[in-house]
């Protein structure tokens, strides 16, 4: 559009007076809004009678271009109504089911994968097929609880899901602990604080609170005759097993008896007379120079079986007698005990360790008789003897005094 006074080009065709002369511009017609058109449909910033300027219409653009902007990427406003707001603590705001269970079984799990390196010490094939299954047990109850659950959450069996489950596993890494004190090593701290992460929570969630497992249990009992033989049966176990069960050479092997003493005759020059000696087995003048070291109940082959045996004996001894179960379940101290002693005299040397070991389970042993015997029961709750039958206590069976049979 033109000025019809100087002859100068508009630079916008909505402009009603000439920037250069300021003479009035001739009328625009305008064309008839279109039914799909889209700027037909706004509404103007400006009424149509006031005069529109360049530097106006050009902070208008600037104004309504981020405005467009931003349109297009923000959600609509009903993407967020499902969504609850997290109010925990911050550093659990990105963990799956911001739960710090979680973040304790990664630790554990961490542990494990650093088992697998030789320099590493490991809580057995046991223990560590007990920790994965009990891992992602409790993964999945976390996740469920928290209500957004992935799709093989549906997969783990419901009996996983029960609150027995974390209440076990939390002891099985406790004992497990205690497992990996043979020696200091970085799995201590990193298992030492994944476990106590999962206990802080699941005792509040599944032990502590009035419908927890605690309930069902009755520690105090453990402190009573004959279960306190149990207890430190147990313990005197636990013990045997930091204590030395024999030597074995720099390979691992078991040291034989009367092995012959290292750098012998091979080693003598050939002008001497060396006559061939033999030495006892733990003989320690020898054995600084031989390769041979000590080792404890830990660095037997399954050395995790009779600790969680017995620690599962020790579970059923707290349990309290009104807590109903199945009659076969008081064979299992016994069971416990004879593992333990197969165990035992499948490693045994002459050394300290196998006999502390040994004592140990005799009171494991004096216990699980009695218990299978059910005599380790409180007086209170032992059913009443059978009292002799006398039917002049009977009212039924009084006789009529105008009976005369």
């Amino acid at each position: 559009m033109q000025c019809p006074e100087c002859g100068e080009s508009a630079a916008d065709v909505r402009l009603m007076y000439c920037e250069n002369c300021g003479a009035k511009m001739p009328a625009r017609q305008v064309p008839p809004p279109r039914a799909s058109s889209v700027r037909g449909q706004q509404r103007p910033s400006r009424p149509a009678s006031e005069p529109a300027y360049a530097s106006e219409i050009l902070d208008e653009e600037e104004d309504a271009r981020p405005a467009r902007a931003s349109g297009a990427r923000q959600p609509p406003p009903d993407a967020y109504e499902d969504e609850v707001p997290y109010d925990g603590p911050r550093w659990l705001k990105d963990v799956p089911g911001h739960s710090q269970s979680v973040v304790g079984v990664g630790l554990i799990v961490f542990s494990l994968v650093l088992s697998i390196l030789p320099f590493f010490p490991s809580v057995g094939v046991l223990g560590t097929l007990l920790t994965l299954v009990g891992s992602v047990a409790l993964v999945a109850r976390e996740l469920r609880r928290d209500g957004n659950a992935p799709g093989w959450v549906d997969s783990v069996p419901l009996v996983l899901m029960r609150p027995e489950v974390p209440a076990a596993f939390t002891l099985l890494l406790v004992a497990l602990s205690v497992r990996l004190l043979s020696g200091f090593n970085l799995l201590i701290p990193l298992w030492a604080a994944g476990t106590v992460l999962i206990a802080v929570e699941q005792y509040r969630l599944v032990i502590a609170e009035p419908d927890g497992v605690a309930r069902d249990f009755d520690l105090r009992s453990l402190l009573r005759f004959p279960r306190v033989l149990a207890l430190a049966g147990v313990g005197v176990c636990v013990v045997a097993l930091f204590l030395p069960w024999g030597k074995v050479t720099a390979d691992g092997s078991p040291l034989p008896d009367n092995a012959p003493v290292p750098g012998g005759v091979r080693g003598a020059p050939p002008e001497l007379r060396v006559l061939p000696t033999t030495r006892p087995s733990d003989d320690s003048l020898y054995s600084l120079g031989g390769g041979v070291a000590s080792r404890s109940g830990w660095d037997l082959p399954l050395s995790d079986l009779p600790l969680l045996v017995l620690l599962s004996v020790l579970v059923l001894a707290a349990l309290r007698p009104d807590v109903e179960r199945p009659a076969l379940l008081r064979w299992v101290p016994v069971g416990a005990v004879s593992v333990s002693l197969l165990w035992a005299l499948a490693g045994v040397k002459l050394a300290v360790g196998p006999f502390a070991f040994l004592l140990g389970l005799g009171a494991v042993g004096f216990f699980a008789v009695r218990h299978a015997l059910g005599r380790d029961e409180p007086e209170g709750l032992l059913p009443p003897e059978d009292d002799p039958y006398d039917p002049d206590q009977d009212l039924e069976t009084e006789q009529d005094p105008a009976y005369r049979g």
